[in-house]
């Protein structure tokens, strides 16, 4: 921090002057090399910035709300194939489109609500993609009633830190992000069954969480994703620590599998030829890893943001396990050999008394966190953030509708099952 230099600076000064004055005067003598290089960089993100700022704000957004089927009989197969029909990496087709005209992937918007009780779906996207999305969520789900939201529930909610309390927090993956969480397989969800009483799916402890909501009380779930290509800097593309990562971790877990059946072999003869057979030492879990990897990178990706929050009048009663079920909100997507989404970022952050200055600094991050739901943000601006990558498995298995075995009143559904209007009928 800047403190922390200064202070640095001060105790330098004091100590030896002259090593100080060196230094000082060896960078200005450098100046010519190091200054233009620095001068460019910080141009660059600002007019990264502004291009994109100007392309944000003429970018028209609608918000979706979907009232579910009386009746789910798909698996979240079908919403899988409705998310994949979704990714779509166009909208910034050349280099000039990125950094002259601050064009960028467009962002889409899954989320799931309880607005004092009453649980609803919603999806957030650019106006140009309404009808795809629609067109989409019909061919899987048709019985389910899209409309258009004329107002946005969150312009209900006049937060304010004066009459409004609010924790909030974002998540991220705690390995590797090839290693998948707990899907929708794991849970046997893709299976055609007769019997859906005897299903489990792991929203259900989501769903019941989101009804036990009361008046004067809001908690909104919300995951921002775009089209992956690769990691990306201010309109350049470095690389891809989505694969990278991948085959660091397979590269760990070999090297753990031969390092641990070494430790029983004394010649090196035999630890040689113990290394050439790597696969077949690993053990269960190991081995599922793996295959739970090389299973992800055959899957289209997102890159993703994860946040929750919780909001509730100051003249209602602050329910402290509510913040409690929101960090282990996504527990049921995780086991022995999958990944997590840990809590990272925003409210969770204040562990001690001290890291809060008389509540100035949660309340500034209270209505950044506000802002940032309100508005969408996660990537590019007006908040950049690094991805969470997810395939479009992971994503079904965290989103969807859940079949007539969730009994959960709170859910909204559409009250009949709806046919088309006979052919046949006079004009």
């Amino acid at each position: 921090s800047i403190v922390g230099m200064v202070i640095f600076a001060w105790v330098a000064l004091s100590a030896d002057p002259d090593a100080v004055l060196a230094a000082g005067t060896a960078v200005i003598t450098l100046s010519p090399l190091w200054l233009p290089v620095t001068l460019f960089l910080v141009f660059w993100k600002i007019w990264m910035h502004y291009i994109r700022y100007a392309f944000w704000f003429r970018t028209p957004m609608t918000l979706l709300h979907i009232e579910l089927p009386a009746e789910i009989t798909k698996s979240p197969l079908a919403m899988e194939l409705f998310l994949t029909g979704l990714w779509n990496n166009g909208g910034e087709t050349t280099f000039l489109q990125r950094i002259w005209k601050g064009q960028y992937r467009g962002v889409t918007t899954l989320e799931l609500v309880s607005n004092e009780g009453r649980i609803g779906f919603y999806i957030h996207v650019r106006k140009t993609w309404k009808e795809t999305a629609e067109a989409r969520l019909y061919g899987q789900f048709p019985e389910a009633k899209v409309t258009e939201v004329a107002r946005d529930y969150v312009d209900e909610v006049p937060y304010d830190p004066e009459t409004y309390d609010l924790w909030g927090t974002e998540y991220a993956k705690a390995d590797a992000e090839a290693l998948p969480i707990k899907t929708y397989l794991d849970y046997q969800l893709d299976k055609d069954t007769d019997t859906p009483e005897v299903t489990v799916d792991p929203l259900t402890n989501i769903f019941e969480f989101l009804s036990t909501i009361k008046p004067d009380e809001y908690l909104w779930i919300q995951i921002v994703m775009k089209a992956r290509k690769k990691d990306e800097w201010y309109g350049f593309y470095t690389g891809d620590h989505w694969k990278d990562d991948a085959k660091k971790k397979i590269k760990e877990i070999t090297e753990e599998a031969i390092k641990r059946s070494q430790g029983f072999i004394k010649s090196p003869e035999s630890q040689e030829r113990a290394a050439e057979r790597s696969g077949t030492l690993m053990n269960k879990g190991e081995r599922e890893k793996v295959e739970l990897i090389e299973h992800s990178l055959g899957k289209q990706v997102f890159d993703c943001g994860f946040r929750a929050m919780y909001i509730v009048k100051k003249t209602a009663k602050f329910d402290l396990t509510r913040i409690n079920n929101l960090v282990v909100l996504w527990s049921p997507f995780r086991s022995e050999t999958s990944n997590r989404l840990n809590v990272t970022r925003g409210k969770s952050i204040f562990d001690y008394p001290w890291q809060d200055w008389d509540s100035v600094r949660s309340n500034m991050i209270s209505k950044k966190m506000f802002f940032w739901y309100k508005h969408r943000a996660y990537f590019y601006v007006p908040y950049d953030q690094r991805p969470v990558c997810m395939t479009t498995e992971e994503l079904a298995s965290l989103w969807h509708f859940p079949d007539s075995s969730v009994k959960t009143p709170a859910l909204q559904r559409v009250p009949s099952r709806r046919a088309p209007a006979p052919s046949n009928l006079p004009i």
